[in-house]
């Protein structure tokens, strides 16, 4: 995850019974070889360097897929080439695409994500602004820097990067009407146990009571996504866990 690499992450319904935590090729379900057969694809494709995949802890039902790329570009050459209709035609054999269609985001993050997605636990948020304020708001996200943010130095993070959405992609249904996804955040802990720990330490308070003045929530931020699946508070809220492979 380079400063200029962009990550695609889709999230997605699994058909009934579909397990991936064991995604081999020689694998005797046909839904587990037609998912390595898509990551295999990818792979081959200019401009990929890595992908991430996992079910979401809160409802394995639900599907986390993150894709490293050199560019957006090439993004668009693979679904422009001819490889892309038997890859999309492949997702059909793993997910459940009549529930819902691929939720899907592309982000730059402003710092190394590589160790938030290869903890054993990472916590992915997602949060919206009002489409008229994303001018301004982009560059306080993309120069915007976790430092010494008390979610390291006392919330533990394994490690963590937030990023700006630049695209999404079969959202209209999970954003409220006149907002866009804006902001994506990945953090690593060795359990979801060290994440909720966190979430109940003054410090985290303190966080939360100072949000109300800073530039980004004074435009309009919100954690106001409903994205599928149990996630951390509520159903169709806008933060989950995942434990990612990686290939």
């Amino acid at each position: 995850m380079t400063a200029s690499s962009i990550i695609e992450t889709v999230v997605l319904h699994l058909k009934p019974g579909v397990n991936l935590e064991d995604a081999a090729p020689e694998s005797a379900s046909p839904a587990v070889r037609a998912f390595a057969r898509l990551t295999d694809t990818l792979k081959a494709q200019p401009g990929f360097i890595r992908q991430f995949w996992g079910h979401q802890i809160e409802d394995p039902r639900v599907f986390a897929w993150y894709i490293d790329w050199d560019s957006f570009e090439h993004v668009t050459a693979f679904t422009n080439s001819t490889h892309y209709t038997s890859f999309a035609a492949g997702m059909a054999d793993v997910f459940d695409l009549a529930a819902a269609a691929p939720l899907t985001m592309f982000s730059r993050f402003t710092e190394n994500a590589f160790a938030a997605l290869t903890s054993p636990v990472t916590e992915v948020a997602f949060f919206t602004l009002p489409i008229a304020s994303r001018a301004v708001a982009q560059p306080m996200i993309e120069h915007a820097k976790l430092g010494d943010h008390p979610v390291l130095t006392v919330g533990k993070s394994t490690g963590g990067a937030i990023a700006w959405v630049f695209a999404e992609k079969n959202t209209a249904g999970a954003v409220p009407a006149g907002a866009s996804i804006a902001l994506h955040g990945v953090f690593g802990y060795a359990a979801v146990a060290d994440h909720y720990a966190w979430r109940a330490t003054p410090e985290h308070a303190q966080v939360i009571a100072a949000q109300d003045a800073e530039p980004l929530h004074k435009l309009g931020l919100k954690d106001d996504i409903r994205m599928p699946g149990g996630n951390i508070f509520v159903p169709d809220s806008s933060m989950f866990h995942v434990k990612f492979r990686a290939s």
